[in-house]
C-alpha cells in the first residue's frame, strides 16, 4: 500500500537514511509492519484489500505506523503523536466506514470551493547524528 518513495515524500530522505542506515530491508520490514496493522483495522471495518488504487488518507497513516516502527529506539515524541492518532483513526474508521470515503476528483473539487483547506505537514528538519528534530 505504500512504497520508500512515500516515506520519503512525508519525512524526507535525509530521515528515512537516518533511520534505516541506508537498509532497503529495514525500510521494507517496517513498512511491512505498518501495512500488517492497517489491513487488521481494515478487515474490522468490513474492507477487503487490496484496493484498487489506496486512498491518500491511508498512506498518510500507514506512513506515520511505519516510522513509528522506525523510529523505536530514539526519541520519538511526536512520533508517538502522530502513530496514537493514525491508530485512532483507524480504530475511529471501523465505527464509521464511510470516513474512509476515497479520493473523488468531486469531493476534492466541493473541498476547494469552502473556507477551509487542509494543509499536509510539511517534513520537519530532522538532525540525522542524534536521531532527533
Amino acid at each position: 500500500m505504500i512504497t520508500r518513495e512515500d516515506m520519503e515524500q512525508r519525512f524526507g530522505t535525509a530521515e528515512i537514511d537516518a533511520l534505516t542506515d541506508g537498509s532497503a530491508d529495514t525500510l521494507n520490514r517496517a513498512i511491512a509492519d505498518a501495512e500488517a496493522e492497517a489491513a487488521g483495522y481494515l478487515a474490522a471495518a468490513g474492507f477487503r484489500r487490496p484496493f484498487v488504487q489506496t486512498p491518500r488518507v491511508l498512506v498518510l497513516k500507514i506512513c506515520d505506523i511505519a516510522r513509528y516502527y522506525l523510529h523505536q529506539d530514539g526519541d520519538i515524541s511526536i512520533v508517538d503523536k502522530r502513530y496514537k492518532a493514525a491508530v485512532a483513526w483507524f480504530q475511529a474508521l471501523i465505527r464509521n466506514p464511510s470516513m474512509l470515503g476515497g479520493d473523488e476528483p468531486a469531493a476534492a473539487d466541493k473541498a476547494a470551493s469552502g473556507r477551509y483547506a487542509v494543509i499536509p505537514n510539511a517534513p520537519e528538519d530532522f538532525d540525522a547524528s542524534n536521531r532527533k528534530f
